[in-house]
């Protein structure tokens, strides 16, 4: 027997293998953004803006940091640990202005979490931000 020349898998083993890899590579190399402008009572132009590189939430007004923490459920419930779905909210402040984002994570059943950003400066609605 020479094996050199055996074959361990078919073409066709192969093409499936890569295509089932192939999401999970896309998955893993995946940078979640969103932008999106807002102007404030007195009229000052904010650009909102999310991000969430390796599952850690970074939150920027204009070009502040504003939110740098990992995305993890924020209740530490039993009920909680075993729900992929959560909301979490984070507060914080830009030059004095009072910001909220509650965040959330949907999971589906073929496709990978989505995650949805609502953001509030001084109790205003300012951007919604879809991060997937």
């Amino acid at each position: 027997m020479n094996w050199h020349n055996m074959e361990c898998f078919s073409e066709f083993e192969v093409k499936k293998l890569g295509f089932l890899l192939l999401p999970l590579l896309l998955v893993s190399c995946t940078n979640f953004s969103a932008k999106q402008p807002y102007r404030t009572e007195d009229g000052e132009q904010l650009l909102i803006s999310a991000n969430m590189p390796n599952g850690v939430l970074k939150l920027w007004v204009n070009e502040t940091l504003i939110v740098n923490e990992p995305f993890v459920n924020q209740d530490k419930s039993f009920a909680a640990a075993l729900d992929n779905d959560f909301t979490n909210v984070y507060l914080t402040t830009y030059q004095n202005k009072k910001v909220m984002a509650r965040c959330k994570r949907e999971t589906h059943a073929f496709s990978s979490p989505e995650h949805e950003c609502d953001v509030f400066i001084n109790g205003e609605y300012a951007a919604n931000l879809f991060l997937h």
